[in-house]
């Protein structure tokens, strides 16, 4: 029992977590592997990260993931010029529970520390200011990803990920072209972020995502984020065919692995399956 214990604790207070959001792709040229990513969690699985790589000899990615295509996005979703403002959506009450939750005042931000933001790296303050000039999208993400980071979801499964490729040699390919996720991010509706925001319990919404998402659980997990601002059709319905074109000259190949967000994973394996391949849960996690 003293064993047994000392073996559940660590385990506890590991940061450390098997994936379970993945699937084995057979085609008929070989196995690839299909994967859920987490973009912010609280939890790593650089093990299974670096077990699954190791299988493989490309690893795909939506999109650019380096710090220029990051500027990029900062620097376009600064701009809110003629596009409505998210700030000013939101009644007194909303904005009031919101500083209240995250504990943000105002303050400044320098364009590195919100490309540091973006990236997943901590920042002491959440600029109600800036803010208020930022597209819809940009506005709504510095928020909930603060909030986010404010509760330990510090790991970046993508980021992650690159890391492992890189040092292993693997060849990287991406998806999609930033401005291609930009032109996506301006046509998710304004009014799916103020609802968000305004009407959905934070700390639920949050607690599912994990359970399900440790749990591999991607139907329950779906139904729980059907609210969640992008999970519409400008970025999973329209995007779902595209990526799943681009990837499947590798997918033919054999020997490749694709991390694309868990909501793109159910139309990814329609097709996939349409296709002819079997998409199963590997055999070993």
């Amino acid at each position: 029992p003293g064993v047994e214990m000392i073996t559940w604790l660590r385990d506890q207070l590991s940061r450390e977590r098997k994936l379970q959001m993945i699937w084995a792709v057979e085609g008929e040229r070989g196995r690839s592997y299909l994967v859920g990513s987490a973009h912010f969690f609280p939890y790593c699985f650089a093990r299974s990260l670096r077990r699954f790589i190791s299988r493989v000899e490309t690893v795909l990615f939506e999109g650019p993931l380096d710090e220029e295509s990051a500027r990029m996005v900062v620097e376009y979703g600064s701009r809110g010029e003629g596009r409505p403002c998210l700030v000013d959506a939101l009644d007194p009450e909303t904005i009031g529970r919101i500083t209240k939750d995250l504990g943000a005042g105002v303050g400044t931000q320098s364009s590195h520390q919100m490309l540091q933001s973006l990236l997943g790296v901590q920042t002491d303050t959440l600029d109600w200011d800036r803010i208020k000039t930022m597209r819809p999208w940009m506005a709504f993400f510095q928020i909930w990803s603060y909030y986010l980071r404010k509760n330990g979801w510090t790991f970046n499964m993508e980021l992650d990920a690159l890391r492992v490729a890189k040092a292993t040699g693997r060849r990287v390919h991406y998806l999609e072209t930033i401005e291609e996720q930009i032109e996506a991010l301006d046509n998710v509706p304004f009014e799916r972020f103020v609802r968000f925001l305004t009407r959905t319990d934070w700390g639920e919404s949050r607690r599912n995502h994990l359970e399900c998402y440790l749990r591999g659980d991607l139907e329950r997990l779906m139904a729980r984020v059907s609210g969640y601002p992008t999970v519409c059709e400008a970025i999973i319905d329209n995007r779902d065919p595209i990526l799943y074109e681009r990837m499947r000259k590798f997918l033919e190949e054999g020997q490749a692995i694709a991390f694309v967000g868990t909501a793109h994973c159910p139309g990814i394996m329609t097709r996939l399956r349409a296709d002819g391949y079997t998409v199963s849960r590997p055999a070993v996690l």
